[in-house]
């Protein structure tokens, strides 16, 4: 009997917790919690000594509540950060040094200049929808947030006979949710992308780009881009993330090879003729001119490449 009011208690407990962070009546910082897990085999001990025990039910009851309570009081207390960037980004990700003094704005650019050849992007965001297009315009880059829930800021440097762009985008509703952003890359400069996002839904046409790298680091997310074939001898494309899902189409005349060091995640390569030892590669990768070259680190993700 006393097992299931213990058990009735965490289930009140938990979903209260759940139910007031969501309504932003309270922030809890489940991030702070996760370290003090051994007191978890401190209460099941507890509750096995004084099992069947004289007023045994009243010291499980007890000692659970007191329990509750302490997680209530670090939870509640803690730094207010967003806890679903901290459990689920990647050791990559640095979304919270974005310039907090800049102002913020639903729509930034940066023209585009025909004596460039080469440009870097490096695009900062929490959790919210990106989708990516290549599209020739005035603009080298430009990102436009569809709804005043997310801001943005960005900063242009020129260095080593490219330019470099940073755009820091983070949501200005109190919810901490971020709507979906807009990115468009002009198609005729060499891109170097590097890409930090929370837990994100990440979707884009990038069959006209032409880049030498693209670097994506990001949480829980879920995430599907188009791919060209390549247009230099090796594009690199490195991918650090955990419990996501992710679908890169590339064309079937593309030149793949894969490196992959995932742990408990399923990967599902379409139309690659070797696979061993957390490699694998297309027919003919390496006799081709222009390549892929994809490296994947992470853990519990749901990996897929299928050819178009």
């Amino acid at each position: 009997m006393e097992n299931k009011i213990t058990s009735g208690i965490w289930f009140v407990f938990i979903g209260l917790i759940l139910l007031l962070h969501n309504l932003d009546i309270i922030h809890f910082n489940f991030w702070a919690i996760i370290k003090y897990w051994p007191l978890l085999i401190i209460i099941a001990g507890v509750n096995l000594i004084v099992q069947n025990k004289a007023y045994g039910s009243y010291i499980k009851i007890g000692c659970n509540i007191l329990f509750l309570g302490w997680i209530l009081y670090i939870g509640t207390t803690a730094s207010n950060t967003d806890w679903t960037e901290q459990l689920y980004n990647s050791k990559y990700i640095h979304v919270e040094h974005t310039d907090n003094g800049a102002p913020l704005s639903d729509v930034v650019q940066v023209p585009f200049d025909s004596t460039m050849k080469a440009s870097t992007l490096e695009f900062n965001g929490g959790a919210g929808k990106f989708e990516m297009r290549v599209k020739e315009n005035i603009n080298l880059v430009s990102a436009q947030s569809k709804t005043d829930d997310m801001g943005m800021n960005m900063k242009t440097v020129h260095e080593e006979g490219r330019q470099k762009v940073v755009i820091n985008a983070k949501p200005t509703s109190k919810s901490k949710k971020s709507d979906a952003v807009l990115i468009d890359l002009h198609p005729d400069v060499l891109w170097n992308l590097n890409l930090n996002y929370g837990a994100a839904n990440i979707s884009g046409d990038l069959s006209m780009l032409k880049f030498e790298k693209l670097e994506i680091n990001t949480g829980a997310s879920n995430m599907s881009l188009t791919l060209g074939l390549p247009q230099i001898r090796n594009s690199k494309i490195e991918i650090a993330t955990a419990a996501s899902k992710i679908h890169l189409r590339v064309p079937k005349d593309a030149a793949v090879k894969v490196e992959y060091t995932s742990i408990l995640s399923k990967n599902s390569f379409e139309g690659f003729e070797t696979n061993e030892r957390g490699v694998a590669k297309t027919a003919h990768y390496d006799e081709a001119e222009n390549k892929f070259d994809i490296e994947l680190e992470g853990a519990a993700n749901n990996f897929t490449i299928s050819r178009y």
